[in-house]
């Protein structure tokens, strides 16, 4: 049976890369590369050539892992690496990881350098549970309901971030979740590393002297956790309490109401949709009710993906934006899959390339305007080319 070896690689400085990873490197004729280019040049650098490199990235993830397990299946070993660090890890492979072991091959953990730890290493937090967050949604309310979330536990919450949306996520920790203590790690064991204790409050103040370059790894100290609370009840509450206001959309709402109990958006949605159904049946006229059943009925549009790159993580994102700004539901459709559209993550789960059709189901008083402006971001191929 063949192995599947995930090999963790240097974060920086490739004095971090083990001897065994190396040789396992240079016993896999099969390389399985989150970046093929930094693949190659770690290869050059142990003087290796003549592997087959086959790429895995978060655009053709699920592609490229039925491609590596057919090489298991043929009896090829084959060696995964990351970007840097331990692939698996917030990045593409755990696709391939997940893959690999429905098939019912060995895997074989290398390990090796990871952010996650090394951030860990230096924080000096007393032993608890902690919450790995990863990179954090592009949207703003998605971002924030997620910090809203891992918040309420109350536990050390750890998160990657790139330098150009560091400023807007320093802001939204502050906002949501307090001015907790924190460490920043940036650019951990490359030339220009720092590492530093600060606040919330701190690092926004930071980001808005000077620009944020490179890497981050940001580890956020303990909190107060939220007391225990019957979720079902308290969205009730909120809902109602929120339609006898009258001041946010249905969608606001929504969103505000999941973020505050912990729910899906969805879950909720449906829900004030019942509500506000049984509120409006005593007083709606019959040309009313007509245009309230058309709202709840669903629209549909089939979509060509014709951009070059398919869904990738700039495209989902685009959709996303786009979905938050109509006051409706929408999903995507593709081969038995469904997925939300104001999640990255579920649209890049849909692994549609070019030339993927895909089915949009849009329910909700905007659902015909929300279509047609999906069918132009579709057609104008993302604003990737011209």
């Amino acid at each position: 049976m063949a192995t599947l070896f995930v090999v963790a690689t240097p974060l920086g400085n490739l004095g971090d890369l083990s001897p065994r990873a190396a040789q396992t490197l240079a016993q896999c004729r099969v390389i399985a590369a989150e970046s093929v280019e930094r693949a190659r040049k770690l290869l050059a650098h142990l003087g290796l050539s003549g592997k087959r490199l086959i790429s895995c990235r978060e655009a053709n993830r699920q592609r490229s892992a039925r491609e590596i397990v057919g090489r298991l299946d043929e009896g090829q070993d084959v060696a995964l690496v990351s970007d840097a660090g331990t692939p698996g890890v917030n990045d593409p492979g755990a696709v391939v990881v997940r893959l690999a072991l429905e098939a019912g091959h060995r895997l074989c953990p290398v390990a090796g350098p990871s952010a996650l730890a090394a951030a860990l290493s230096v924080a000096g937090l007393e032993p608890s549970p902690v919450v790995f967050l990863g990179f954090l949604p592009p949207k703003t309310g998605a971002r924030r309901e997620l910090l809203h979330r891992a918040g309420q536990t109350g536990w050390p919450l750890v998160i990657f971030e790139g330098p150009h949306r560091l400023p807007r996520t320093a802001v939204d920790l502050l906002e949501t979740l307090g001015d907790r203590p924190l460490t920043v790690a940036r650019e951990l064991t490359k030339l220009h590393e720092q590492i530093w204790r600060d606040t919330c409050a701190g690092l926004v103040a930071a980001t808005a002297r000077e620009e944020p370059r490179g890497e981050y790894t940001l580890v956020l100290g303990p909190g107060q956790a939220a007391p225990a609370a019957d979720t079902a009840d308290q969205a009730r509450r909120l809902l109602i309490d929120g339609l006898a206001e009258g001041r946010e959309s249905p969608g606001e709402l929504a969103r505000r109401v999941a973020a505050a109990t912990g729910q899906t958006r969805k879950a909720i949605y449906n829900k004030l949709m019942e509500l506000k159904g049984g509120r409006e049946r005593a007083t709606t006229t019959p040309e009313s009710s007509k245009m309230d059943a058309a709202n709840q009925e669903p629209h549909e549009r089939v979509l060509s993906v014709v951009n070059a790159l398919g869904l990738h993580a700039r495209a989902a994102a685009k959709i996303t934006e786009l979905a938050g700004g109509f006051d409706c539901q929408i999903t995507l459709h593709k081969d038995g899959v469904e997925a939300e559209a104001d999640s990255v993550l579920s649209i890049l789960a849909l692994d549609a390339p070019k030339g993927s059709e895909l089915l949009a189901r849009a329910m909700g008083g905007q659902a015909h305007q929300a279509l047609e402006a999906l069918e132009r971001l579709f057609e104008d191929r993302f604003g990737e080319e011209a």
